[in-house]
């Protein structure tokens, strides 16, 4: 079982509509340095589970035959606009799993098609999504109802916190007891910036907080990748710029 980043960009993306700094500027010329809305797939065995549906090109790559479901970390736009799309789909309900809140976006729980809301989950309930995936939510600190992700294979477990403005001792607890091989976690700015989300200076500290053997930082902006561009951080470190299409095993 692996997951993969199929975005790790905030909601601007990156290149940002009309921006002409030096990260836009190379992420249009260079496919490797564009970002994506963040979300991620987790492949198994019986097929693939879409973290997060930001991404409006769904359609088009998504086979239907192999998607088991949909994991939302929370309602906001970039995060489920890919949704809009797929509902229209003509094919057997798709579970959509995802935090208990009844305003969602509107119109998708109004007009769902073929995706099934009725699998909200609750906090710290593990739910078994297939033999080999179990996920937990935890609660994070955002402008909305968010959750967070343990995501346990057989043996070992991978946590996913996107947009996060902060982890409540709870949630950190239920984290560090899971003692994951990594974590994945949103860091959209620059230190010293930014509301809602963490910021190169407060993401970096949950290595020591949360102890993961790996930090991977992703929802990042343009304002952030021109910080890195010139204030690197160190190649053999724990902590690492996640890319989109990166990687990571579990078991």
């Amino acid at each position: 079982m692996y997951i993969k980043l199929t975005g790790t960009g905030n909601a601007p993306q990156i290149p940002v509509y009309g921006c002409h700094c030096t990260s836009c500027a190379r992420a249009r010329v260079d496919e490797n340095y564009r970002r994506r809305p963040a979300s991620a797939e987790i492949h198994t065995s019986i097929g693939r589970f879409l973290l997060d549906a930001g991404r409006t090109d769904l359609a088009d790559w998504v086979d239907p035959g192999t998607l088991q479901g949909v994991i939302l970390t929370h309602y906001h736009m970039d995060h489920v606009a890919g949704l809009f799309h797929l509902r229209w789909g003509v094919v057997s309900p798709i579970p959509v799993y995802g935090p208990p809140d009844a305003n969602g976006c509107d119109d998708l729980r109004e007009h769902p098609g073929c995706l099934d809301f009725a699998h909200e989950l609750e906090p710290y309930q593990d739910k078994t999504l297939c033999q080999e995936l179990t996920i937990t939510p935890v609660p994070i600190k955002h402008s909305k109802m968010t959750f967070g992700y343990i995501l346990k294979g057989r043996r070992e477990a991978v946590v996913y916190l996107s947009d996060c403005d902060g982890i409540g001792p709870e949630s950190q607890a239920k984290i560090r007891a899971a003692k994951p091989k990594a974590i994945i976690v949103d860091c959209s700015f620059p230190p010293g910036m930014g509301r809602n989300h963490l910021s190169l200076d407060r993401a970096t500290p949950l290595l020591t907080e949360l102890d993961p053997q790996w930090l991977y930082l992703t929802h990042i902006g343009h304002d952030l990748e021109n910080f890195l561009i010139t204030n690197p951080l160190p190649e053999d470190g724990r902590i690492h710029i996640a890319r989109d299409g990166m990687t990571l095993n579990i078991d």
